[in-house]
């Protein structure tokens, strides 16, 4: 499978990590496919993708957004395990859907040392692609917040 830098294709296509390449990379992360998707309005974003680094391949969820941060805390980022047979970011959200109460639990990687650790990276390149592209928009409150940030996160946005 080659790598997949998360530049969209099609001009409905969503991607984040594209804005991480450089810092992915220097952690030795490899994106093999990424779904971004926006809700109207405020703007809240989920993303699921599936990664690589040298040892194994993993599935990363992230959910935040205005509501997310003011009444439930910080944003919801999670290693996840792969199940035979989920090959794309798409196939991790369609099992986020279908499983969307006990997803964490079902996919949750056995080596927590590691888990801890990738989350950790993970982290750390959120907090760089929020402040770079979503924190303005967060922080306002903006009704066309979600607008702002399709448009932010197609190949090309600076």
């Amino acid at each position: 499978m080659s790598d997949y830098w998360g530049i969209p294709e099609q001009e409905y296509e969503l991607s984040l990590l594209q804005f991480a390449r450089e810092e992915l990379s220097e952690m030795g992360y490899s994106v093999l496919s990424e779904k971004v998707e926006v809700c109207s309005g405020a703007g809240a974003l989920t993303m699921t993708a599936v990664l690589r680094t040298e040892e194994l391949q993993f599935g990363l969820y992230i959910h935040d957004g205005p509501k997310q941060r003011k009444s439930r805390g910080p944003p919801i980022i999670s290693m996840l395990r792969l199940l035979s047979g989920m090959n794309s970011a798409e196939d991790l959200r369609n099992f986020v859907l279908a499983y969307q109460y006990d997803f964490h639990r079902n996919l949750a990687p056995e080596d927590v040392v590691l888990k801890d650790r990738i989350e950790s990276d993970m982290r750390e390149i959120y907090t760089f692609l929020y402040n770079l592209k979503i924190k303005d928009l967060y922080d306002n409150d903006l009704s066309s917040a979600a607008d702002i940030l399709r448009i932010r996160l197609r190949e090309g946005s600076a």
